[in-house]
């Protein structure tokens, strides 16, 4: 039965591409008709996924979970989701049944007209996260990414149930792409953004072929080639090592897979995609299961049921990692692990040292600058991660404090109960983006310097910048958080003058110590706290009544760590500090780090800085 209606669409489809133009197609869309099987698979994700859907309303469900960077809603407020709702659209209509579809349906006739149709406004093309919060006269900035985020269900629909819809619904459907394309078009997002930029590329690509607008199918063909040649010159994606936009990233290129078929644009896709792979094999540490640091954007501190599922379905169960999901293929998204990086998640030899450049500096669009007659230059980005049986440190030479940043994060323990620490810099128990931090490593012991971009971003890098160098603020303190399995783990301090803790967990031990430390007057302190799902130990630079810091008048805001993590007896080693007008050095007799102690413009904090081995 299924061939009987695989072949029915494929002729549908190949009518259609015969019937619309004699041009040399760059793609071939055929609809994918899964196995009896593989709806039963499906239709368990469906019922949990049931009981957030609003009959009435015909949307799916939530309740915000905190103030978002664009939404003017507070935390604890009951939406309606447009994007999950049109995904959730997407896989009812893969039943190919008829109550399911019919459930599409009418959640496609709710969420479509919720798109900016005025092409007079700028966010033209874009939808709003939920009803209750609309684009217009909201006081948060649109995210011009739901452009992109609902485009590509709606092409999975157009693509795979276009038969199943009216041609009114399917005329619908191709405006609002043609909006969706060219937004994204219009916005053109550069290859340092690389989940938008994908999957940008592969709307404008799509819409571009499947309308007949040869602007779009030039300018996603070009991007594409673009997005290739900064991706192989970079060695990687911009959010390097990132286990949240690297699937995103893998499943748009997925997607071009499935449906590109010129030869130069297919085997850039195909390289691309082996990167993603490449890059998630060589970061594992199969001691604890984890994909591991330095990581940016990262929205969990230990692997995600989603991730672990990934794993087991993209390899066919050979990378069965404990825990509980859904073991069961997702048939939406089939992944597969290149058979030559398997054993990088099964057969590992311990210990060894992964080095990767992240970014090429000389690539970025701002290069270079002049400070105090000196031409500074844009520094590469370089991770390096020690994986050793028991545990696993990495770090990034390079970095700042968002809370979707891992600069510097170390893995333990084991598959069924991993633990990690993160270094953490919080204002007002929020990680502060502006606190950038250098390291330089060998093997388990880090050296890093912490200092201040007085223009730099507060609770995210740019949406919300420090104005006049100024913040004002009730607490400032760095942590060390360790997070998962908790038992038989503790922080002890163990000089309080000398700002040294020690934290046993298990056999294993790390040493923590903070050699200068200088926020202008301030006197800070150690102390230890934690909840039922975590432990720390922070040291607190300030705590007390709002007050104002002028990091443009701070001679000094900096704080140096040396971190020591080990299986066996902590080795001692001399640590050296120097302070010049405008540097402080830490050093040991392997290594050093050099960067400014006072608050500069940030350019120059993040580019300003020295290591040596």
């Amino acid at each position: 039965m299924k061939n009987i209606i695989t072949l029915i669409l494929v002729i549908t489809q190949l009518f259609f591409v015969c019937s619309c133009s004699e041009k040399k197609r760059n793609t071939q869309l055929i609809p994918v008709v899964l196995e009896e099987e593989e709806v039963n698979f499906l239709k368990k994700d469906l019922a949990e996924k049931e009981k957030s859907y609003d009959k009435e309303k015909k949307m799916t469900w939530t309740v915000t979970s905190g103030r978002h960077y664009h939404s003017d809603l507070d935390s604890g407020v009951v939406v309606h989701e447009t994007r999950a709702s049109i995904e959730y659209a997407v896989e009812l209509m893969y039943t190919r049944e008829k109550d399911n579809i019919s459930r599409a349906i009418d959640i496609i006739e709710t969420v479509l007209p919720m798109q900016e149709t005025d092409t007079a406004k700028a966010y033209c093309g874009v939808w709003p996260y939920y009803p209750e919060d609309p684009l217009n006269g909201r006081v948060a900035p649109v995210d011009y990414n739901w452009a992109d985020f609902m485009a590509v269900p709606l092409i999975d629909i157009w693509i795979n149930f276009r038969d199943y819809i009216s041609c009114d619904l399917q005329n619908r459907i191709e405006k609002a792409l043609v909006l969706a394309a060219r937004a994204s078009m219009k916005r053109n997002v550069k290859g340092d953004y690389t989940n938008m930029c994908i999957m940008g590329i592969y709307v404008c690509y799509i819409v571009g072929d499947l309308m007949d607008l040869p602007d779009l199918s030039t300018y996603a063909r070009g991007k594409l080639r673009y997005f290739y040649d900064y991706t192989i010159d970079n060695k990687g994606f911009t959010e390097y090592n990132s286990p949240t936009y690297t699937i995103v990233a893998m499943n748009e290129l997925l997607r071009m897979k499935r449906t590109i078929i010129n030869p130069e644009d297919k085997e850039m896709v195909d390289k691309l995609y082996s990167m993603c792979w490449r890059m998630a094999a060589r970061h594992f540490h199969q001691p604890s299961g984890q994909w591991c640091g330095p990581n940016l954007r990262a929205y969990s501190s230990l692997l995600t049921p989603d991730l672990k599922r990934l794993f087991y379905n993209a390899s066919n169960g050979i990378v069965n990692l404990p825990g509980e999901y859904p073991r069961i293929p997702n048939v939406i998204a089939p992944h597969k692990i290149p058979d030559d990086l398997i054993s990088l998640f099964t057969k590992q030899m311990l210990p060894r040292i992964e080095i990767d450049t992240f970014l090429i500096g000389k690539l970025q669009p701002v290069n270079q600058k002049v400070y105090d007659g000196v031409r500074i230059l844009a520094t590469d980005i370089i991770g390096k991660m020690y994986a050793h049986p028991h545990f696993a440190i990495a770090s990034v030479n390079q970095g700042y404090m968002w809370n979707q940043c891992r600069p510097l994060i170390v893995h333990w323990g084991t598959q069924e109960d991993p633990t990690y620490m993160q270094v953490r810099f919080l204002h007002d128990d929020y990680d502060f983006s502006a606190v950038n931090i250098k390291c330089v490593q060998d093997s388990a012991t880090v050296l890093s310097i912490f200092n201040i971009a007085y223009n730099g971003g507060d609770k995210h890098p740019s949406i919300d910048r420090i104005k006049d160098s100024t913040i004002l603020a009730k607490d400032l303190r760095l942590r060390f958080e360790i997070g998962g399995n908790i038992s038989h783990t503790e922080f002890s301090i163990i000089d309080g003058k000398q700002n040294s803790v020690l934290m046993k967990s298990r056999d294993i031990s790390c040493f923590i110590k903070l050699p200068y430390v200088r926020w202008d007057e301030l006197k800070g302190q150690w102390i230890v706290g934690g909840d039922k799902d975590r432990i720390w130990a922070d040291y607190v630079i300030y705590s007390g009544e709002k007050r104002k810091f002028d990091f443009s008048k701070m001679e000094e805001a900096v704080v140096s760590l040396y971190l020591s993590f080990s299986d066996s007896i902590l080795k001692k080693r001399e640590i050296r500090t120097e302070v010049d007008e405008k540097y402080l050095t830490v050093s040991t007799e392997e290594m050093q780090v050099k960067a400014l102690k006072k608050p500069d413009e940030e350019f120059r904090i993040k580019n300003d800085y020295e290591i040596k081995y």
